[in-house]
């Protein structure tokens, strides 16, 4: 059985300051990766139990969408996946608010 993907406004924000940034540049590149994320996120439908932890957040976890990562908790007792954040890998995780 699947779970359910839920966007948090926190990711939503995230994205959108994404997009922007790379919009800049180029507009077609920043709706393509977008897009990337969000497929990202929703591939969390299927076995989210892969995605590794993230040590300095507790019970959060992520995937890789390269450069970014998909930072998510999972919620059984709903069998929900609450995308938190698409965060860079170079920032530093310990500021990272979910």
């Amino acid at each position: 059985m699947e779970y359910e993907v839920v966007i948090a406004r926190s990711a939503l924000r995230d994205l959108e300051q994404i997009r922007a940034y790379i919009a800049r540049d180029n507009p077609t590149a920043a709706q393509t990766f977008a897009l990337k994320l969000l497929d990202g996120s929703e591939s969390l439908r299927i076995f989210p139990e892969r995605g590794g932890f993230i040590a300095e957040r507790a019970g959060a976890r992520f995937v890789i969408v390269s450069p970014y990562l998909v930072v998510y908790r999972i919620v059984e007792q709903s069998r929900t996946v609450r995308v938190l954040r698409f965060w860079h890998g170079a920032r530093e995780r310990v500021r990272m608010r979910l």
